[in-house]
Parts: C-alpha cells; sequence; structure tokens
C-alpha cells in the first residue's frame, strides 16, 4: 500500500478525497510480451476503488 498525493472525487464518500496504491497487477498487457502494470487506486476514507491506471513496466523487472 502507497500513499500518492493525488485527489479524486469518490462516489461512496461524496467528497474530493486523497488516495492510495492498493495493489499493482504486473505485466498484464498486451497479452503478448506484457510490458505494462494496471495499478488500482483506493479512495483513504471508505477503501472504494476510484481508478485504475496502466503504466510502463520498470526496466530490467
Amino acid at each position: 500500500m502507497k500513499d500518492l498525493n493525488y485527489v479524486f472525487y469518490c462516489r461512496r464518500c461524496k467528497k474530493l478525497v486523497k488516495v492510495y496504491e492498493a495493489y499493482v497487477e504486473e505485466k498484464v498487457f498486451p497479452e503478448v510480451k506484457p510490458e505494462f502494470d494496471v495499478a488500482t487506486w483506493c479512495c483513504s476514507i471508505c477503501g472504494e476503488p476510484i481508478v485504475q491506471v496502466s503504466r510502463k513496466c520498470k526496466p530490467g523487472v
């Protein structure tokens, strides 16, 4: 769990909240030679998933 300095709107809390990185699925897509991770960011108050982001895998991992 990694705290982030990002603020998003939470539909459950109905306000702007800070988010944390709940979990990361590594090397998810594309199916052939996967190069991207998918991270899920959740509300720091209620824990509701707010957004999933994809990012390039770090080299050497």
